[in-house]
């Protein structure tokens, strides 16, 4: 189920109490505007209550009245009221309150709770890679008719289930299903669940939920609608004299993206598909669920940067900063452990037989002196990597950085069209540099990885290795 905009009633519970009296609101979830809650109430005391609706970071109420709901992270973004005579202490107060994400179907009265034990979302991106391709039309035409026919193979419904190396239980359920219509129409759709061995709070399920998106628009190449998510948790409800799993939907307000489809590209358009690539589905899903934020990050960076999500000069310094993350993250620091030791000794030295001049000089020097490689380092080491496998470009490295110097003093919006040019230049090296290290990291091979390459030539063509030109 998708994300949609929507306006209903909702009636708070101050304080996540039923005791006393509800609140009125209005609750609208706008995919442009975002998610925010009007309210009115009467008070007998002039002076402000902030903290009157809720506590916890979170706000509980009841939406159209009966079903349970709760604002996370709400705040207060504009407040106003008037008395209704000056004798009269009564005051008509209205505030608009702004937030981060639903919860239907479940109260959380604290945001740190661990009550969610699962996760399930039917992602378009995740369905576009697993690609299972259950119904396959054939046209034909027979040679005594004059017309051609259609038949349609449809396969059954595919499940897999396995272990995560956290102990995650994933499954992965592919079906086909007719949606709501006039005419017969048959669509297909993935199912990722996820079930916890241990409880988790809701920055949990936030990092589940943008580290899927992030990995799996990356995979296929293209930002797709967001999914609702649906939340198994700890919460027991009494139905029929039995009780049941509450469920929780969670809505939010998804990333403005430019390029964003209703639906995966045609298959001949998406990057990669898990038919074509060699890393299976378990361990791909074992760096949600585990690994570096810098890997997701990094691989969500180059595809906003891909899409034009980004202004240029943004992008660049975005993408160079994901890549020394990354760097750092993947392959170390390249600290010294003896640097502290070799700058004592070297400070004794100039101690010893140094003028004061010189003196001044190295503790100026040394003062700024890092045991970090240098972004130019970084770059290197990235590109003699990038190198050893065969991938074509020998860029200005300097340059590069050189380039990305000018955004953080302030020059941004001063860049002349020579230096846009540039960047732009350097920004089909720099995003091709991260989705090859990307996919090294998930465990393509250098050969794989050319092979993908090759599948998009129109924007990786100039790198392909060598060998795949013969």
């Amino acid at each position: 189920m998708r994300l949609e905009s929507f306006e209903e009633w909702f009636a708070i519970r101050p304080n996540h109490s039923d005791e006393a009296d509800q609140l009125p609101g209005r609750l609208t979830f706008d995919l442009d505007e975002g998610i925010y809650l009007d309210t009115i109430r009467f008070s007998r005391r002039s002076e402000k209550q902030d903290g009157f609706l809720g506590s916890g970071q979170t706000l509980t109420g009841w939406l159209d009245y009966q079903r349970p709901a709760t604002l996370i992270q709400p705040w207060l973004q504009s407040t106003g009221g008037w008395t209704l005579s000056m004798d009269t202490p009564a005051m008509r107060v209205s505030q608009r309150f702004v937030a981060s994400a639903i919860l239907k179907n479940v109260f959380l009265e604290d945001i740190s709770a661990r009550i969610f034990t699962g996760f399930v979302v039917e992602h378009p991106a995740f369905h576009g890679w697993v690609n299972p391709r259950l119904v396959n039309p054939d046209w034909s035409r027979p040679e005594d008719a004059g017309f051609p026919s259609l038949s349609v193979d449809v396969q059954p419904p595919q499940q897999r289930i396995f272990t995560l190396a956290d102990g995650t239980q994933a499954k992965v359920t592919s079906a086909t299903r007719v949606p709501r219509g006039d005419t017969t129409t048959l669509e297909e759709y993935t199912v990722l669940e996820l079930q916890f061995p241990e409880p988790v709070d809701f920055d949990a399920i936030n990092r589940f939920a943008w580290r899927i998106s992030a990995l799996f628009e990356f995979l296929i190449g293209a930002r797709v609608r967001a999914p609702i998510c649906y939340l198994p948790t700890t919460h027991k409800r009494l139905w029929n004299g039995e009780e049941r799993e509450v469920v929780a939907e969670c809505w939010y307000r998804p990333i403005s993206r430019k390029n964003r489809r209703d639906a995966p590209p045609d298959e001949y358009r998406r990057l990669t598909l898990e038919k074509r690539s060699p890393v299976p589905l378990e361990a791909l899903l074992n760096h949600v669920s585990g690994g570096s934020d810098e890997l997701i990050f990094l691989a969500d960076q180059i595809q906003s940067v891909e899409d034009h999500d980004l202004s240029l000069t943004q992008g660049y310094g975005e993408i160079i900063g994901c890549l020394e993350a990354f760097d750092d993250r993947t392959f170390g620091s390249g600290a010294d452990e003896n640097f502290k030791l070799d700058m004592k000794s070297l400070n004794t030295l100039v101690e010893k037989h140094g003028s004061t001049a010189d003196l001044n000089l190295f503790r100026r020097i040394s003062g700024a002196a890092s045991n970090r490689f240098s972004l130019l380092k970084r770059l290197e080491r990235l590109h003699n990597i990038w190198n050893e496998d065969g991938f074509r470009g020998n860029p200005d490295l300097k340059r590069i950085r050189d380039l990305r110097n000018v955004v953080p003093h302030g020059r941004g919006l001063e860049v002349s069209s020579d230096v846009v040019e540039e960047m732009i230049i350097h920004l089909q090296y720099l995003t091709a540099l991260g989705r090859y290290h990307v996919l090294k990291a998930l465990g393509f091979t250098g050969g794989q990885i050319g092979a993908i390459f090759s599948w998009q030539a129109h924007r990786y063509g100039m790198f392909i290795p060598k060998q795949r030109d013969q």
